[in-house]
């Protein structure tokens, strides 16, 4: 039997930062002019194909609980998916984690959207939003009465309808990464095996099924020969561990 690998899809929301400034444009801050620094105002996630979505939120200016879900999240995750996550989603939560003091999370391997839709795909948008619009998937969230900043403004004068709103949000944010990870993930060639079977029981390394057909095979540069595999669920491509021939049999050594 296949045991899978836990893969969290995670997005957070920041507070912005706070300085004094002289004007509007192309303003160059110095650090003593920042009255305070950003914190993780709240985040959303879930595991892959569980209904639920977590989230949790600061009430105050504080976000050492926020902190220290996120990690307990890391920790127990195999693969984390999120949008941008490898420059703002993991470095935020991991900057401030390193601010508290707490331990770091054991390895998991990352998968960024935005990477993914930036390498394979080259459409004009590669903003959550717009890669699930052009592809039909559950639409990034909106906030209609609190628009733009605004939101993150009211959240921190900590107006409840404001937080509602922002929840709602986040949370529509993690929906939509689930689509856009399982629509692209067939694309994503180092794809991280989610599986832990034995050898001798071939499964798809992206999503774990074992509903695979053969489909001709792999030839490496060195003339080895590989089984090839198209996964029916998924339509992933891989390739068997083991080529078909033994190494010493290729060399005409018996």
């Amino acid at each position: 039997m296949t045991d899978k690998a836990k893969i969290l899809l995670l997005d957070i929301e920041l507070a912005p930062n706070n300085a004094y400034v002289w004007g509007r444009w192309k303003q160059n801050i110095p650090t003593r002019h920042f009255v305070s620094e950003f914190y993780i105002l709240c985040f959303a996630a879930k595991w892959l194909g569980e209904p639920d979505i977590i989230f949790k939120r600061v009430y105050d200016d504080d976000d050492y609980l926020v902190v220290a879900a996120l990690f307990e999240l890391l920790h127990e995750a195999d693969i984390v998916v999120a949008h941008n996550g490898d420059r703002f989603d993991i470095p935020k939560i991991i900057g401030r984690g390193l601010l508290h003091g707490y331990p770091p999370p054991s390895n998991f391997h990352q998968i960024d959207t935005l990477k993914v839709a930036r390498k394979k795909f080259g459409f004009l948008s590669n903003s959550l939003k717009d890669l699930c619009e052009k592809l039909d998937l559950p639409r990034k969230g909106d906030h209609e009465k609190f628009k733009g900043i605004d939101l993150w403004i009211e959240c921190l004068k900590w107006n409840e309808e404001a937080w509602q709103e922002m929840e709602e949000y986040n949370k529509q944010d993690v929906v939509s990464l689930e689509a856009l990870y399982l629509r692209m993930r067939p694309y994503i060639g180092n794809h991280p095996n989610v599986s832990r079977a034995d050898e001798e029981h071939a499964v798809c390394p992206s999503c774990g099924s074992d509903d695979l057909q053969r489909r001709g095979y792999y030839t490496s540069k060195s003339g080895y020969r590989y089984q090839r595999y198209f996964c029916k669920n998924c339509g992933a491509w891989s390739q068997a561990r083991n080529s078909e021939y033994n190494k010493n049999v290729l060399k005409g050594v018996v």
